[in-house]
C-alpha cells in the first residue's frame, strides 16, 4: 500500500521546501532567545529570513512554518540592533557607563577606551565629544 502525504503539504515530511521553512522558524526561534547576546541574534534572524524565502513554493506561496520564521527572523533582526543601537548611545551619552566602559577597557587591553577612540577619530579625520567623566 502507497501513502500520499499530498493531504495537508504544510507538515509534509517528504517535502524539502516544508523542513526549509521548518528550520527558518527554529532558527528565528533562537534568535530570539539570543537577543542579549547582539551579534548572534542578527545573524541568525538575518539566516531566518533569507530560508524561509527561499522555501517558497514555485507560485510564490509562503507554508506557515515560513511565515513565522519571517515573524521569528525579524524580531531578532531588530532586537538585536536596538539593543546595539541603544548600547552605543548610552556608552556616548552616560558618564558613568563610559566610566565603566573604560576601567574594562583598561583592565582587559591595558589602553582606555578613549584613547582608542581618539586614535580611530585621529586616523578617520573626524571628532567625537566624549562624555566628561565625573569624580
Amino acid at each position: 500500500m502507497t501513502e500520499s502525504y499530498e493531504y495537508n503539504q504544510t507538515h509534509n515530511p517528504l517535502n524539502p521546501r516544508v523542513s526549509f521553512a521548518s528550520v527558518a522558524s527554529i532558527l528565528g526561534l533562537i534568535s530570539i532567545a539570543l537577543i542579549l547576546s547582539v551579534y548572534f541574534s542578527i545573524i541568525l534572524g538575518g539566516i531566518a529570513i533569507t530560508m524561509a524565502f527561499l522555501s517558497r513554493e514555485q507560485n510564490g506561496k509562503l507554508y506557515p512554518q515560513a511565515k513565522r520564521g519571517i515573524i521569528f527572523g525579524l524580531i531578532g533582526l531588530i532586537g538585536g540592533y536596538a539593543l546595539m543601537v541603544t548600547s552605543f548611545v548610552t556608552v556616548f551619552t552616560d558618564p558613568e557607563a563610559h566610566r565603566m566602559v573604560n576601567q574594562y577597557s583598561q583592565a582587559i587591553s591595558g589602553e582606555s577606551f578613549d584613547d582608542m577612540v581618539k586614535e580611530i577619530t585621529d586616523n578617520l579625520g573626524i571628532s567625537i565629544d566624549l562624555p566628561v567623566e565625573s569624580q
